[in-house]
């Protein structure tokens, strides 16, 4: 092989498989090496030796010398060893040169298809590692095959893959058609790295809206959490140490341009953006937008929610998806309580210390109460109606205006003592 068809050969694979010539040149000597064992046995001792800058290629085997050689691969005659080194003695070891041409054409092949081998496996590493950088990121491609089971896209180099659950319901896939994904993980297997993409992790929108913010970029705002469920609604809640910076603001931009991009990779998805707080209530309260929120009471390990009737569906949300992602974004139990049922409630744990004598009651509809273990206010309104007609004598009707006329009575004591302790504070 000449000078310049070696140097050529080696530069030329350099290029096409984008690697360095240096590792060509380590790659080619011990593939010509396999090759050899090969043709002259597993435990023959090939040495090769490649100059880049004279462009030569030299091939020994180290055989030793003996009397009359049996083993061809590992032994030398006398006479034929003298021929190298005139002063040479039985036993010693001696590097026998051996011409290119004697090789043998399936050696050559051999030595090929092993560097071959060699630098493909260099590829995938190489490709490995370029894509786990990738990892945690959003990354473009074109959709290559939609099947029932995954849809296969085209990274370049690489083919990445969503299964079912990783794209949402209202994306148009066809076969073409770029499509943004995160980059869930990268696998390293025998075809070369296996990119798993999803356009429903949660982080993918984190990330979008970090590509439209260049303050959450800068890091003067930060996303403090998240929540989401894929193709109905995200919730994400920022945060920022500059007083002067509005981050839920600057997350939805001028006219609603930033999260209008964002929004618009996500179909039919909605998205709102909450300023998070230290105070667990209040971010609870922001946590339920679009709801108005009345009160937030801890209770034990939960949180009473209280909102107006009219918003006990918008705070719940459809098929409690609301109320699903606050608690997730919060971290926090929560429960949605009615104003009217927060108010019953209420009634009823303060009817509990309220004396039927209190109640301004005839003596005769005391006595009978009395009769029947109804001792307080709290008694007379758990009691069924059915029961309490019996008791007294009361028709059905008349048993629930007593009930409504005294529920009325402890509301109203106990709003004007609320009041009234609101005024002194």
């Amino acid at each position: 092989m000449k000078k310049e068809e070696i140097l050529n050969y080696i530069s030329e694979i350099a290029r096409k498989r984008n690697v360095d010539v240096l590792y060509v040149n380590e790659a080619l000597k011990e593939s010509l090496i396999v090759g050899l064992k090969k043709r002259y046995g597993q435990d023959s001792e090939p040495e090769v030796d490649i100059d880049l800058e004279k462009g030569e290629i030299k091939i020994f085997l180290n055989k030793t010398v003996v009397e009359s050689a049996i083993k061809l691969g590992k032994e030398i005659s006398l006479e034929e060893a003298k021929k190298i080194k005139p002063d040479v003695q039985i036993g010693e070891k001696i590097k026998v040169p051996l011409p290119l041409e004697e090789v043998g054409r399936s050696t050559i092949q051999k030595t090929a298809d092993e560097l071959v081998s060699r630098l493909r496996s260099v590829e995938k590493n190489k490709l490995y590692e370029e894509f786990k950088k990738k990892e945690k990121e959003i990354i473009s491609g074109t959709i290559y095959q939609i099947t029932k089971d995954k849809v296969i896209v085209n990274l370049g180099a690489v083919e990445g893959y969503l299964l079912p659950q990783d794209y949402l319901k209202s994306d148009r896939l066809r076969q073409g058609a770029v499509i943004k994904a995160y980059v869930v993980k990268v696998e390293k297997t025998p075809l070369g790295p296996r990119v798993h993409l999803s356009r429903t992790h949660q982080e993918f929108v984190k990330k979008l809206l970090a590509k439209e913010v260049p303050e959450l970029q800068q890091n003067i705002i930060q996303i403090k959490a998240i929540a989401r469920i894929p193709g109905v609604r995200t919730k994400i809640a920022v945060h920022s140490e500059d007083e002067k910076v509005d981050p839920v603001g600057a997350c939805v931009g001028f006219k609603r341009s930033r999260i209008e991009n964002v929004l618009k990779e996500l179909g039919e998805e909605k998205i709102d953006i909450i300023q998070w707080s230290k105070d667990l209530k209040i971010f609870i309260a922001r946590a339920l937008s679009p709801a108005k929120v009345k009160e937030v009471i801890k209770e034990d390990d939960k949180f009473t929610v209280i909102v107006p009737d009219s918003d006990y569906p918008i705070a719940v949300g459809k098929k409690g998806t609301n109320v699903n992602l606050a608690a997730r974004l919060t971290g926090a139990n929560i429960e949605i309580l009615k104003l009217s049922d927060y108010l019953d409630r209420q009634v009823k744990e303060k009817a509990k210390n309220i004396s039927l004598k209190d109640l301004d009651l005839s003596d005769i509809l005391l006595e009978k109460l009395v009769e029947n273990q109804i001792i307080n206010a709290f008694d007379l309104l758990i009691t069924p109606d059915e029961n309490i007609s019996k008791f007294i004598n009361y028709d059905i009707e008349q048993v629930k205006k007593l009930k409504k006329d005294i529920e009325e009575k402890i509301k109203e004591k106990f709003f004007s003592q609320a009041s009234q302790e609101e005024g002194e504070t």
